[in-house]
């Protein structure tokens, strides 16, 4: 009898300590989740002050265009996530072009193009190592080169541009 209390009692604590670990991992994915999205908006800043208001510290933070990968630490566990500026925020016929230069020339050039003006209304600037390629790739984007002699600045090609 004293065995069966024991062992239950052993059991309790083992499932007690399980569910802790589990709470803890959860808040320190759902930490993380937030840090990537105000990373991704607001920066590093933004990033380290979202995962302290959900009792975390920012690890690492890397960004690359508009999208942003983090690692947050709470009560000795690791969550990672990663976010990225939404597509949205560019006009629809910009979004529908930046989907296109992702599939081409895949997420990553995609994600290092910067809007310009509000919401992408003066194009995108792509860094050198993508533009060459997204020239060479206009007619499969319908993002072409502005002509205003910048190499790095792209608009929508008259085209694929339809009001």
């Amino acid at each position: 009898m004293v065995l069966g209390v024991l062992g239950g009692a052993v059991a309790a604590l083992v499932l007690a300590h399980l569910v802790g670990r589990a709470h803890t991992m959860a808040g320190a994915q759902t930490a993380a989740d937030a840090a990537a999205l105000a990373g991704a908006l607001g920066g590093q800043g933004a990033a380290a002050d979202i995962a302290a208001a959900n009792g975390a510290v920012l690890g690492s933070f890397a960004a690359a265009g508009g999208s942003v990968r983090v690692e947050v630490a709470l009560g000795g566990e690791r969550a990672v996530a990663a976010a990225a500026v939404p597509a949205a925020e560019a006009t629809p016929a910009l979004a529908a072009a930046l989907d296109r230069l992702s599939d081409v020339l895949g997420p990553d050039a995609a994600a290092e193009v910067r809007l310009l003006g509000p919401r992408g209304a003066e194009g995108i600037e792509a860094p050198r190592h993508v533009a060459a390629r997204l020239a060479a790739l206009s007619h499969r984007t319908g993002l072409c080169r502005a002509g205003d002699g910048r190499p790095l600045h792209f608009v929508l090609c008259p085209a694929t541009h339809r009001q």
